[in-house]
């Protein structure tokens, strides 16, 4: 039997979605496989998944342990590199495993995997990609990270192949990789959890919800906040309701919205995984106010519980949703938009149940034909079988 090793560059603690991704991946795979699972002790600013969580998540897969880094970090940079003794104690352990998957984390993880690579020839390695590969600023640091790294493995690919997440990701390494080694295979998303059947809506206000990461850099959540504010400001008399579960460095800004609107806005702070779902549940719209994302999760796992889906335009939402009725776009993100998208989504909500019940029915129908987790790792399996 082939065994797969699934490496996560960060702590599974952290438990973002590039680590449930890691270990849905492992768990699926282990149903065809001898599959291990090892990850790193890089957190992101907090634990958030509990031992709990984790054992319940991997369902039996092997977890070979965690590797070390030594950490510094100055002026909210964090720089890291491995411990010797662990950076062998990983290739020992690469060494009893056929095909390796690690997701892309920076540039040392890269030359790291080219090295095992190199001296474990039996093996096969995976490379995934689950950030946005690019940012529109010509000239960043964070596009020149990726280039360095892909050219590097573009002089390493007899062993080497790679899972682009999105298509725009697969067409940008094509022009680098050779194409039969880059793969497209989407997430998938556990649905377990969500109905197969679409409720008709029986709350007495239309319930939106935000789910995830609250900061304005990356995750938009400033303007979404500014345009909530424009919204309960100016109309008083809505039967709208706001929900916010996470955590994030805009918490006070959103309790102090709470605090105004007391009636409409509500804060939940930080909710554990296992409970994601029944918040998703609760709601009727999912607001998304990403800057940049490859391939949304949050959006999958919103229209798996039925939702319609407020969202900016970020190339994983383009490619999943681009002319479905159910998602309803922001063509630039600020306060005015999102105020007039909420607005217009309300407006069908009040003056139209039965065209909105219909919408929120295609969207579950959509995900649940097209994003599980079956269909993901029946893809893998494909691959694996079509390298190894």
């Amino acid at each position: 039997m082939v065994k797969i090793l699934i490496y996560s560059p960060r702590a599974i603690e952290s438990g973002r979605g590039g680590e449930i991704s890691s270990m849905e991946l492992a768990t699926g795979l282990n149903k065809y496989f001898n599959v291990g699972f090892i990850h790193s002790s890089l957190f992101y600013e907090s634990k958030i998944l509990s031992k709990k969580a984790i054992i319940k998540k991997l369902r039996g897969v092997r977890i070979e342990g965690r590797i070390r880094f030594a950490t510094l970090k100055l002026m909210n940079l964090l720089f890291s590199i491995i411990y010797p003794q662990d950076f062998l104690k990983l290739y020992r352990l690469i060494t009893k495993y056929d095909i390796i998957y690690t997701s892309y984390s920076n540039i040392k993880d890269t030359l790291m995997f080219i090295i095992f690579s190199i001296f474990h020839r039996k093996a096969k390695f995976i490379f995934g990609y689950r950030k946005p590969i690019q940012v529109k600023k010509l000239i960043s640091l964070y596009n020149l990270k990726y280039q360095l790294s892909i050219l590097l493995l573009s002089l390493f690919q007899k062993r080497i192949f790679h899972h682009a997440l999105s298509k725009s990701t697969k067409k940008y390494l094509e022009l680098f990789l050779n194409k039969n080694r880059v793969f497209h295979i989407t997430h998938g998303i556990d649905l377990r959890n969500y109905e197969k059947s679409t409720k008709q809506g029986d709350n007495n206000k239309l319930i939106f919800s935000y789910i995830g990461y609250f900061d304005d850099i990356h995750k938009g959540v400033g303007e979404l906040l500014k345009g909530i504010h424009l919204l309960l400001a100016n109309n008083k008399d809505l039967d709208i309701f706001f929900e916010f579960s996470g955590m994030g460095p805009l918490e006070s800004e959103i309790k102090a919205l709470e605090l105004k609107f007391p009636n409409n806005v509500k804060f939940n702070g930080y909710i554990s995984n296992e409970l994601v779902s029944e918040y998703y549940k609760k709601a009727d719209v999912f607001l998304f106010s990403s800057r940049i994302e490859p391939f949304p999760r949050a959006i999958m796992e919103a229209l798996g519980a039925s939702l319609i889906v407020i969202c900016t335009k970020t190339i994983g939402s383009i490619e999943l949703l681009k002319d479905k009725p159910f998602a309803f776009f922001l063509e630039k993100l600020n306060a005015n938009n999102i105020y007039e998208r909420i607005l217009y989504v309300y407006n069908i909500w009040k003056n139209n149940p039965t065209k909105f019940y219909l919408l929120k029915k295609e969207a579950k129908d959509f995900v649940f034909k097209n994003y599980s987790t079956d269909i993901e790792i029946e893809m893998f399996k494909q691959l694996i079988e079509k390298i190894y």
